[in-house]
């Protein structure tokens, strides 16, 4: 999902494709969000009708909502597992820097698809199963089981694949990687959570591998693919093409394979290393196209390479 900043102005239909040691020791007594924070949250939930939320916390997470306890402690403990995997894989690509906040990151969790559009004030769409809000720093999902009526067999399927998108999301902001309050390309913050979607508990997925879900956005064909191409420049101009339902699912595959191929390689890795480290504190978007080109080179080039990569990337 797109990370907000407080609105739900801007949705996506991704979800159609998924329905169709050196870690710094865990933070046992990490610090709960602030209490007016949970506070405003459980006031908005009384607001709009829905049951008295309860909470569940671990040592980096704590989920508060109307879902049940037992989907609450689930997603939790896959949320904490998730974190200890993202954030050793990083720092095997030489992100050393990265480590967990020292307060619980926030999940609004909530029991259905109407609890969730009462929570966001938003008609239910079962293709839209969650979102991050950069300015609150929440994650807020539902639990997709209360839906089954409408998407059957699918419902843990789409969970994982929310929850797993989302809490990408959430940990780039919070570990350091991406700052909440500077100018990040859609493209970029997309990539990135993309590249963690695709783990899995149990060694079913492991971060970075092949997103095969995101490829089957790209056209089947060399020429189909040149056709609907989207250069990375305008990539990383233009947050609007990972918005437009048009260019949509296109921009994510390409999102996903840019930081993919990076992350690959290890010549490419330092690169992408430095283009985070040089807009951390960047707030000025005019830059963006800049700053991208004196990293990685010449985008029109790096084209060209990026669509030979996604017709047979690594792993496939």
């Amino acid at each position: 999902m797109l990370p907000r900043q407080s609105t739900l102005s801007h949705r996506r239909n991704w979800l159609k494709l998924a329905v169709a040691s050196c870690l710094t020791p865990s933070i046992a007594n990490a610090q709960e969000p602030k209490p007016d924070d949970l506070t405003a949250i459980d006031t908005h939930g009384e607001k709009v009708g829905l049951p008295k939320f309860q909470r569940t916390q671990t040592a980096h997470f704590l989920a508060i909502g109307d879902a049940s306890s037992a989907f609450r402690a689930a997603a939790l403990n896959a949320c904490e597992k998730m974190a200890d995997d993202f954030l050793v894989h990083l720092r095997t690509k030489g992100f050393d820097q990265l480590a967990f906040p020292k307060k619980r990151m926030t999940v609004v969790t909530l029991a259905s698809g109407a609890s969730y559009a009462a929570y966001t004030g938003e008609t239910a769409d079962l293709v839209v199963g969650g979102h991050y809000e950069v300015d609150t720093n929440r994650l807020v999902m539902f639990d997709f089981r209360g839906n089954r009526a409408e998407v059957g067999a699918a419902a843990e399927r789409i969970n994982s694949f929310v929850l797993f998108h989302e809490t990408s999301h959430q940990l780039t902001f919070n570990m350091g990687l991406l700052n909440p309050k500077g100018d990040v390309p859609l493209f970029i913050s997309e990539g990135l959570a993309t590249y963690g979607e695709v783990w899995r508990p149990n060694d079913k997925g492991r971060v970075g591998q092949v997103d095969r879900e995101r490829l089957q956005g790209l056209p089947a064909s060399s020429k189909g693919l040149r056709d609907a191409w989207i250069p990375l420049a305008t990539l990383f101009k233009d947050d609007e093409q990972l918005r437009a339902k048009e260019t949509q699912q296109i921009g994510y595959a390409q999102a996903w394979a840019f930081i993919h191929s990076q992350m690959k390689s290890p010549d490419r890795t330092p690169k992408l290393r430095a283009y985070l480290a040089a807009i951390h504190e960047r707030t000025d978007s005019s830059k963006r196209v800049e700053d991208a080109t004196k990293h990685f080179g010449d985008l029109t080039k790096l084209d060209a390479t990026l669509r030979a990569y996604v017709r047979k990337p690594i792993g496939m």
